[in-house]
């Protein structure tokens, strides 16, 4: 019997960019607190889409990272507003993951200081996206010592070989799911994903890119959807879009979920479906 997998939210910072946002002299995450209606507007359109889980507008939103809009000021109040914004959107039923960017890994005590604020405002979860192996390693350490901490989400933009190793030694470090998130091609990110799956027995995350010229392409949603059935597989058990990707994508995604056999969530370690 197939396990169904939940469906993630798409890219944010890129549809904020399509709003106006400037990023030669802006944030995506100071618009939690400067334009908090399209920050809101965006996370409603993929939850009418199927997403089940959103992640909080926090990419950059470390002290290391507002300090160069001279934000620093407004880092916990950022990053509360951020999850009440995606909590008001999935409601109490779906869930929220606070997102945590490489930059956090900046300055030693970022990333720490930045999860304590999403876990005190109420996340389901935490996902350190877009890092590289050794940035993920370090991030981990600071993390996995916070009592009471929720479920970790590491996520690399491209994984080391080689890529056996490297995920052991996540999930030693602490990872509760590991997996890829933004790079826009489809297959490799479906043999990395199967090698990930031979190595770990936790779930596993697949978020990808798109290349930003074609974000409502037709055929890539449908390669997204068709990919579904395969990464259930490899025990992928969170589906969604990075840069570059729209509700379409999560749509597209959400309806081959549920085309899915089994309506049953498995978020516990496990070994690959078959």
């Amino acid at each position: 019997m197939v396990r169904r997998p939940i469906a993630l939210d798409a890219g944010m910072g890129t549809r904020l960019i399509a709003l106006g946002l400037d990023p030669r002299h802006d944030d995506p995450s100071l618009w939690n607190l400067d334009r908090p209606a399209e920050v809101a507007g965006v996370h409603a359109r993929d939850v009418r889409a199927g997403a089940v889980a959103l992640l909080t507008n926090t990419f950059g939103a470390n002290r290391s990272w507002l300090s160069r809009f001279d934000r620093v000021n407004d880092l916990e109040k950022i990053n509360q507003r951020a999850v009440e914004l995606a909590r008001g959107a999935a409601g109490e039923s779906g869930f929220v993951l606070g997102d945590i960017g490489p930059t956090a890994a900046d300055r030693i005590g970022a990333a720490q200081e930045q999860a304590k604020i999403l876990m005190e405002a109420g996340v389901d979860g935490l996902i350190l996206e877009t890092l590289r192996l050794e940035t993920a390693l370090a991030v981990l350490r600071e993390l996995t010592s916070i009592p009471g901490r929720p479920p970790l989400i590491a996520s690399l933009w491209a994984w080391p070989e080689p890529i056996e190793d490297a995920a052991r030694r996540l999930v030693d470090a602490g990872a509760d799911v590991i997996g890829s998130n933004c790079r826009p091609v489809l297959l490799e990110m479906l043999e990395a994903t199967r090698r990930l799956a031979s190595a770990v027995p936790v779930p596993l995350l697949f978020k990808p890119g798109i290349a930003p010229e074609d974000p409502e392409d037709t055929a890539r949603q449908s390669a997204f959807a068709t990919a579904v059935r395969e990464l259930v597989g490899y025990n992928v058990r969170i589906i969604g879009g990075c840069c570059g990707t729209t509700e379409s994508h999560v749509e597209a995604v959400a309806g081959a979920i549920a085309a899915l056999d089994s309506p049953r969530i498995d978020s516990t370690r496990q070994g690959p479906a078959t």
